[in-house]
């Protein structure tokens, strides 16, 4: 079975589950091993895309998150950006596994309302919003991160807001001074039942609202 870019593109749509630079904090899997943690990076951008992040625990969680923000975001729609950005994340031997798996998906959402919608200059939504994480193992040349969380994506237009819950599991291998996608694999869900009260709720809009507010840093 075709692997799925966790964070990349599940069925039709992007599941992007980060978004904005993550913070970090202590994580259960023990101490740290380097004091660069206080510092896990990133310390650069490559074709919109964080990088350089610190050979620790830390810094392998926030690139986790920083690398599949990059892939929650209207550019990606553009001819030829979802390749460059698989270049920065994957390593060379993963890179066209995940590019094969992640255009059919790219291409339906490029053709599709949503996109259409963008290129007409359509306010719209397209980010992706972490929940948890949790770091399965971790050693100085590989580490291996699980993180739960949803991609809001629609405009004001034609395609209503709707955001879609995926769960991940990232491999990342140390390699050329940075942490790098080795492999990834990613499911839609669990999703929770939502209770939001209805009366005096229906004149809030919701793209509107996310253009006006600024963002919570990230903070596992």
């Amino acid at each position: 079975m075709m692997r799925r870019l966790a964070l990349g593109l599940a069925a039709a749509l992007v599941v992007g589950l980060f978004i904005g630079r993550a913070t970090s904090a202590p994580d259960n899997a023990g101490p740290s091993s380097s004091p660069e943690s206080a510092a896990p990076g990133p310390t650069s951008e490559k074709a919109g895309v964080a990088v350089g992040f610190a050979r620790t625990r830390e810094g392998a969680i926030l690139a986790a998150a920083n690398y599949q923000e990059a892939f929650a975001d209207e550019k990606v729609l553009d001819p030829g950006e979802l390749r460059r950005r698989i270049r920065v994340v994957a390593t060379a031997e993963f890179a066209p596994v995940m590019l094969e798996a992640n255009t059919p998906g790219t291409e339906r959402l490029r053709v599709g309302a949503f996109s259409e919608g963008v290129r007409g200059e359509v306010p719209s939504a397209y980010f992706g919003v972490p929940v948890a994480y949790r770091l399965l193992s971790y050693g100085p040349d590989r580490a291996v991160v699980r993180t739960w969380g949803f991609t809001l994506l629609g405009n004001v237009s034609s395609v209503e807001p709707t955001a879609y819950f995926g769960l991940s599991r990232t491999v990342l291998t140390w390699r050329d001074g940075d942490w790098k996608i080795e492999d990834t694999r990613a499911s839609f869900g669990p999703t929770p039942r939502l209770a939001t009260p209805r009366p005096g709720g229906e004149g809030l809009g919701l793209v509107e609202l996310t253009k006006e507010l600024h963002r919570y840093g990230v903070a596992p």
